[in-house]
């Protein structure tokens, strides 16, 4: 569409991010997460393009009624079908959309079939009478009312400015043999399974091979039929860009790409294919509406950088793609980015001339040394009190008392001696500390303690 003349361009946004901005340069990294984002701005509905839509419902009999132990309790589905088709109607209306409906159960119900009719407030009408008109009763077959949604579409004359979906509802499993091959692949399809017993492999299929949606719709949760069907209507009757293709190339020949997963959960409508040589990839998104925001995420691997100097910069990616107006198709380039990553160089170790820095470590490893000594020493001397009783019980429990004393005091006289000692190898290594920065040690004023207990671990 245009105003006065002029075609609107779109202002989609394509913008790539990433968590980690440095490696060091002498590091690989597996996995390394680059977002690729794209964003479309809200657009007025003069920047749509027009949309014919039919609605495939199922009114099988188990969409009125539970069958239990051979009795039939209603269960309202087809009711609330009912009820959110009134607000798809309700948002294709407005402009010049189309909406058709083709109830089936074991066969197509040719009696409540419409064609595309022009949601005008006559059109809205006589559609919502016929889907107030249905009934619930037969069994289920998906082939035939597929074919038929299909054939409505195959058969419109003026296509040119329009986008064309179908809507499939059911709550039950196909027992006529559905397959694969029997997916109409010309048309988006979007799919809604309707209770827990639905036939949730064929309705997937139908979503994937067609970048459709999938949604499931529990019988605890039957009342959010509406807010879904409100939630689709209204994305699919504002859709501003198709056919959208995202590249992404390699600018070093050792950085390869891995993977590209979506950030929506059970995304359908968009696929990735990463080339042979995992040197590029290209991400295919069918659809995208006003508003909307998609990201990705590409997985790669960056290989030890190559490059001279003690910081640099790498080249990882560039990033850029096209897509098409939904309104009259004219092609529009995205602008392009290029992903880069900080390669600093590692910091040379200092001189290693001031071995007293280790001082601290070593006397906290003599005294722990000490400690657990000084315990083993005092277990051995309580036990054997506790098995030479020759003054009797008595004297046992004055040995054992005298030894848990000398323990006790022992400790007490190791942690003063211990912190003293720590606290003067501290003071020590705090006046040679620019040891470390490369600078020549100041001279020593005092000797440095020495380590009896060597190896011993801190505890």
């Amino acid at each position: 569409m245009a105003t006065d003349g002029q075609v609107i361009p779109s202002a989609m946004q394509l913008s790539t991010f990433t968590k980690v901005t440095s490696i060091p340069k002498e590091e690989s990294y597996k996995d390394f997460p680059v977002a690729v984002r794209v964003k479309a701005p809200e657009m007025t509905f003069h920047e749509h393009a027009l949309v014919d839509i039919v609605a495939v419902i199922d009114v099988s009999g188990t969409m009125g009624w539970n069958y239990v132990n051979g009795s039939a309790v209603p269960n309202h589905r087809l009711e609330l079908v009912k009820e959110a088709m009134k607000k798809v109607i309700e948002n294709l209306g407005g402009a010049q959309n189309r909406l058709a409906v083709v109830p089936f159960s074991d066969k197509v119900i040719e009696a409540g079939v419409t064609p595309l009719t022009e949601m005008t407030k006559e059109g809205q009408q006589r559609v919502q009478k016929t889907v107030d008109g249905l009934k619930p009763g037969g069994g289920t077959a998906f082939r035939a009312p597929l074919q038929k949604a299909a054939q409505i579409l195959d058969d419109r004359k003026a296509v040119e400015d329009r986008l064309a979906f179908i809507i499939f509802l059911s709550d039950g499993k196909d027992t006529y043999g559905f397959s694969k091959e029997d997916i109409p692949r010309a048309y988006q399809i979007h799919t809604f399974g309707i209770s827990e017993d639905h036939s949730a492999e064929a309705l997937q299929n139908m979503a994937t091979v067609t970048s459709g949606s999938y949604t499931t719709i529990t019988n605890n949760d039957l009342d959010k039929i509406t807010e879904k069907m409100d939630q689709l209507s209204d994305k699919l009757s504002s859709i501003v860009a198709v056919d959208m293709s995202i590249y992404l190339k390699s600018l070093n020949p050792g950085v390869s790409l891995l993977r590209i997963e979506s950030c929506t959960a059970d995304d359908t409508s968009s696929k990735s294919q990463i080339s042979d040589n995992k040197l590029s990839a290209n991400i295919f998104v069918r659809t995208i509406s006003s508003s909307e925001e998609r990201e990705f995420t590409a997985y790669l691997h960056v290989p030890e950088s190559q490059g001279n100097g003690s910081k640099g910069v790498m080249e990882l990616l560039t990033v850029g793609g096209r897509y098409n107006q939904s309104w009259d198709r004219k092609q529009i380039t995205l602008s392009e980015s290029v992903v880069t990553i900080e390669r600093p160089g590692s910091t040379p170790p200092a001189p290693s001339s001031c071995k007293e820095l280790n001082w601290i470590e070593e006397r906290v490893e003599y005294w722990c040394k000490v400690k657990l000594d000084l315990s083993a020493m005092y277990d051995k001397a309580e036990a054997e009190a506790g098995v030479t009783v020759s003054g009797g019980e008595s004297q046992c429990q004055c040995q054992c008392q005298d030894l848990q004393t000398l323990r006790a005091g022992s400790l007490v006289a190791i942690d003063r001696a211990m912190h003293h000692d720590i606290y003067t190898a501290t003071l020590l290594a705090v006046k040679l500390r620019h040891c470390s920065r490369g600078g020549a040690a100041e001279p020593a004023t005092e000797n440095a303690p020495s380590t009896t207990a060597q190896g011993a671990k801190a505890v």
